[in-house]
This record gives structure tokens, C-alpha cells and sequence, in this order.
């Protein structure tokens, strides 16, 4: 490791100067180093050596800005370093550093490592949380004791001036050793702020952060009882602290506040989440596959989702150049592809991508067409329908919103103007659209399977829509035939509920109340000719759609009887199209 200068535990030297230690410069090469977490700039590696488990955290300096910051703020190990002592003369638990290095002349290559103990049967919150299991009577247990030791965590370091600026359940370690004597400690000490008290709107923000994971993995109870504990320990530990402060809110106005802060946190994260579909990153990248061509596709998923075959699987920027070297080829029937609409405006074909690992992976793939002279005009100027939907589905995919994940995006350009474009999305298998399955697929069922399934599909589609409407999105075609349902009949797994045909939807920052009754307005008549779905059946829908957090009986009158007015305009609409296009082309 020459030209790296280094600062070691005298105990723990023997990591550096032992004859069989690991070599950090390149642990890929150890079979004794496996790798835990990777991003475009920090690889974190656990390496077993003797009877000792030790997490290297590997640094790069990155571009321009990354070099130019390591020479102000110095390397990131050093930091880190810094931060873990501080921590541990004010008790806060973290992570035990013993050595860090640097490259004074880093350039693009390695810049930093930093070696730190590993605990023994330690795992990120999230991991943890995520195995308990509801059925177990000990698990309600085991969440109160984590539930108090993290609040403990986070509040000694709120008094003590530590906050923790990349806050979320995966950097925070806990062991639980048979459910008793729990403990935790913060990891990736590198976004911490120090040594300055902690006001009421930054405290709001942090718990706002540690929140956002637990909105979709942990009962509202359960957070309302961590915020309770939270408070406890902030005022046993007031005194204490070195930058220890009174809050200046009660617990009704930091509730309010922890949910604006978290409202403002998850635009500011899912703008970023959308941002990176148009860019380069694990996840997804750019490609120029074929002359003229260009696009972006998808590489991986972080969170694989339970009905999403493609969700699950690795792809390559090698591999996609070679499967779409010839485009247009996927939207040409043939032995491997089965079309499946063929209209002046779209051809849509049904394939199979080739030579993948996991198993084949159906496809579809969908080409869109001007129509007439103007519509060709705007296709050329304005962002292809391809592109739209590729940035539409990604953003509801972003916001937990089930879409058919799309997998690639091209489009066609000679001299700046748009000539032709594609998408591929995955083919969700067991999917039919609401109305088929309301209509067809319930008709020969027996009663109470016929209402268990009705339910299902109800708390499903309720869930979807709340969500939709929270993330600011708006459905102008929000109608039974763009709502699909995957459901196995064979299976045990219950409907899940999909949007598709996305053109209709759009991104508002706010969502004006006429836009959620127009939706659920287009909904209802879609609906009007399934005998199955009852007065019973869209009351109970409804009901399940305005239910909020501490308001499990909404008022829904005023909003039944909107949606009523709505629909009986809508339909003497269509009847007078329909009168209009009978007089016209109908026989007499």
C-alpha cells in the first residue's frame, strides 16, 4: 500500500502488518471479503480475518467536486473517524473504527479506507424489522425493546449535537440476541452534523427522515408509541447533554410538524428517484444500440416487487445493445412474437427476451404512430408518447404505485427531430383488465368466494388510489379497462391491482378535490354495465378510499352524492354522442 498514509489502533495493527492479512487495495480478489453494499462512489466490504469480522468502507474520489472536497473537508475516513470519537465521549453508540487510510493523490482511483469491528449478529433495522414475524407472540415484545432503544439512540444524539443527516432504518445496527437486551448504533458516520444544538425544525426534519421507511413497513401504532418514547428520553437526557434543550413544541405540534417535514421529504426524495431513470447509475443507463437510435433501460431493481417477474432480475448495457440492435425487429410478428394490435396509431407485439439468466422473461413491446400530418408535426417536436410513459411509470413505480415496470425506451432522431419510438415494458402474467375480471372471471364462482375476492380487489384498488392521488398524480381516463388485476386463481397470493395506459396520467404538485371526484366520477360509469358490482360494492369502496389515520369512519355522504351528480352528467354525455354518431352512421 505504498504512497497511502494510515492511522491504526495500536491493538490492531496486525490488520495492516500481519503476513497473511487481506489486501484492501483489492479485496475482489479475496475469497475471504464479500461485498455488502456498493454505489457509484463507496464499496463497503465485510472481510473475515482469524477470529475477527472487520467492515472496510472504501472510498473513490470521484470527479472534479469529489477531488476538490477531500481537499477541503480532508479524506472521508478521517471524517468518519472523527465523527465515531465524538460520538463515543457523549455515549452515543456507533461503529468501533481501528484504522483509516488515505491517497494523498488520489485522483479517480481509491481515496480512502475506512476499517471498522463488526458486531457480532448485527443487521440494518430495516433487515430486522422486515423478519419479524406478526404471528409470533414474542414479536410484539422484541418491537417494544427495539422501539425504546432506538428512541434512546436518536435522542441522547439530538441532545448531545449529533445529527445523523442520512437518518433511515438501514443506517442504524441493532442486535437482539433471543429477543432480549437489544441494542443499536448508528453506521455511515460520513453526513453527521456536530457540536451545535439541535432546534425544533431540525429535529422535526431528522425524525421525518427516520420516518420515511416505516410509513410502508410499520403500523401507525407503532410509530405514534417510538415518537412517545422518542419524547421520553429527549427530556431524561435534557440535562445531560452537552447541547441538551428543552423542545419548544408539544406533542400535537411536533406530530404536525414530523408530517409536514415528512410530506416535504418524500418530494424531495422521489424527485431525485425520478431524476435517476433519466440517467446513469445502477439502475439504469443509456444507450445507443442501433445508427440513429438512443434510449435508456433499465438495469436493476433495489426492492424486487411480488408480481414483477422483471423486478427480480440483472440486465446489462451489453445485453440490451445486442437485443435491440435491430428495434424495429420487436414490433414485427414472427415465430418468437405474437402481435397483439395492429392499428393506424400503435402495434403492439408480445415476445420473449433471449439468453437471459433466471429463466425467459416475456415482453411487450409497443411502437406508436402519427395518424395524420399534424399529429406527425407534433411527434416530432414534442417528447415522444414512449418517453412520457417511460417517465410516468417509473415516477408511480418510485412512489410504491404498481405499473407494468418498463424495461427500455428508444427513440429515433435525424437532425434533432423525432422519427420514431419504442417501449418495452414487462408482461405481467395472471393480469386481466377490472372489468374482465368483475365480469367474466367472477361469473361462475361460488358466493363467498365471489364476495372474498370482490373485498380483496376493493382494498387493493382503495389503496392504489389513495396513494396515487398523495403522490400528486391526476387520471383524465381513470376507467375499468386501465385497471388490471393480477390473480392467480390457482394461487393463494390475493389480486394485486395495476394501472396502465398511462397517457392520461399526470404529475401536479397539488391535486385540486374536482380531480379525485372526476376520477372516481369515470370509475363509476365505467362500471354501470357489471351486474356484480352493487350500490353495496362502491359505498364499501369508497368508505375504504377516504379512510385516513384516526379517521376509520370518514364523512362520505357529500362526497357519494358528488360523484352521483358527476356520473349522471357523464352519462347523458355519452348518450348524446351516442345518439349523434347513431344519426350519422347508423342505419336508420
Amino acid at each position: 500500500m505504498q504512497g497511502w498514509r494510515w492511522s491504526v489502533h495500536p491493538e490492531w495493527l496486525f490488520l495492516l502488518d500481519a503476513p497473511d492479512g487481506p489486501d484492501w487495495l483489492r479485496l475482489p480478489d479475496d475469497s475471504r471479503a464479500q461485498l455488502v453494499k456498493a454505489n457509484d462512489n463507496r464499496h463497503v466490504w465485510r472481510v473475515e480475518h482469524g477470529e475477527h469480522t472487520v467492515f472496510a468502507k472504501i472510498s473513490r474520489a470521484g470527479g472534479f467536486w469529489g477531488r476538490c472536497r477531500q481537499a477541503i473537508l480532508g479524506p472521508d475516513s478521517h471524517r468518519e473517524k472523527a465523527v465515531a470519537h465524538y460520538a463515543a465521549r457523549h455515549g452515543i453508540s456507533t461503529v468501533r473504527p481501528v484504522a483509516s487510510g488515505y491517497a494523498p493523490r488520489a485522483d479517480r482511483g481509491l481515496a480512502s479506507i475506512l476499517l471498522t469491528v463488526g458486531l457480532a449478529d448485527a443487521e440494518p433495522l430495516n433487515t430486522f424489522w422486515s423478519r419479524l414475524d406478526p404471528a409470533d407472540p414474542a414479536t410484539r415484545r422484541v418491537k417494544n425493546a427495539l422501539i425504546d432503544v432506538v428512541a434512546q439512540l436518536i435522542a441522547r444524539a439530538h441532545q448531545n449535537g449529533f445529527v445523523h443527516t442520512d437518518l433511515h432504518a438501514g443506517n442504524v445496527l441493532v442486535q437482539c440476541p433471543a429477543g432480549t437486551g437489544c441494542s443499536a448504533v448508528f453506521v455511515d458516520l460520513l453526513n453527521v452534523r456536530l457540536a451545535r444544538p439541535v432546534g425544533d425544525g431540525t429535529l422535526a426534519r431528522n425524525l421525518a427522515q427516520f420516518n420515511q421507511w416505516f410509513r410502508r413497513h410499520a403500523p401507525l401504532t407503532d410509530r405514534i408509541r417510538f415518537l412517545d418514547r422518542y419524547l421520553h428520553w429527549h427530556g431524561v437526557l435534557e440535562r445531560e447533554g452537552t447541547c441538551g434543550r428543552r423542545l419548544g413544541l408539544d406533542r400535537r405540534e411536533l406530530l404536525a410538524a414530523i408530517d409536514r417535514a415528512a410530506e416535504s421529504h418524500a418530494r424531495s426524495l422521489y424527485a431525485k428517484r425520478d431524476h435517476r431513470a433519466m440517467g446513469e447509475s445502477r439502475y439504469f443507463a443509456r444507450i445507443r444500440p442501433a445508427p440513429g437510435w438512443r434510449g435508456h433501460v433499465f438495469l436493476q431493481c433495489k426492492h424486487p416487487v411480488p408480481g414483477s417477474p422483471a423486478s427480480g432480475r440483472i440486465f446489462t448495457r451489453a445485453q440490451w445493445s445486442g437485443w435491440l440492435s435491430d428495434p424495429l425487429a420487436w414490433v414485427r410478428a414472427d415465430d418468437q412474437r405474437r402481435l397483439i394490435k395492429d392499428s393506424p396509431s400503435a402495434t403492439v407485439c408480445r415476445a420473449t427476451l433471449p439468453s437471459i439468466e433466471g429463466g425467459d422473461l416475456e415482453i411487450l413491446c409497443k411502437r406508436s404512430r402519427p395518424r395524420n400530418l399534424l399529429k406527425r408535426i407534433k411527434y416530432a417536436l414534442r417528447p415522444s408518447r414512449a418517453l412520457r410513459t417511460w417517465k410516468r411509470a417509473n415516477a408511480l413505480l418510485n412512489r410504491q404505485i404498481p405499473t407494468a415496470r418498463p424495461l427500455a425506451v428508444l427513440e429515433r432522431r435525424c437532425l434533432g427531430l423525432r422519427l420514431d419510438s419504442l417501449l418495452i415494458t414487462e408482461y405481467i402474467p395472471h393480469a386481466r383488465d377490472l372489468d374482465t375480471v368483475l365480469t367474466v372471471q367472477l361469473r361462475d364462482m361460488p358466493g363467498p368466494r365471489q364476495r372474498r375476492l370482490k373485498n380483496e380487489i376493493i382494498a387493493s384498488l382503495a389503496d392504489v388510489v389513495r396513494r396515487f392521488h398523495a403522490g400528486g398524480f391526476v387520471h383524465r381516463d381513470f376507467k375499468a379497462p386501465n385497471i388490471m388485476v393480477q390473480w392467480d386463481p390457482c394461487g393463494e397470493d390475493p389480486p394485486r391491482v395495476l394501472l396502465v395506459d398511462l397517457d392520461g396520467v399526470r404529475q401536479r404538485r397539488r391535486v385540486a378535490p374536482g380531480a379525485f371526484l372526476r376520477a372516481m366520477m369515470r370509475l363509476n360509469v365505467s362500471l354501470d354495465h357489471c351486474r356484480r358490482v352493487s350500490r353495496t360494492d362502491r359505498l364499501r369502496f369508497l368508505l375504504r378510499v377516504l379512510a385516513r389515520p384516526g379517521v376509520p369512519e370518514p364523512a362520505w355522504k357529500e362526497t357519494w352524492r358528488a360523484i352521483a351528480r358527476l356520473s349522471a352528467r357523464k352519462r347523458r354525455r355519452k348518450e348524446r354522442g351516442y345518439r349523434r354518431m347513431m344519426a350519422r352512421y347508423g342505419r336508420p
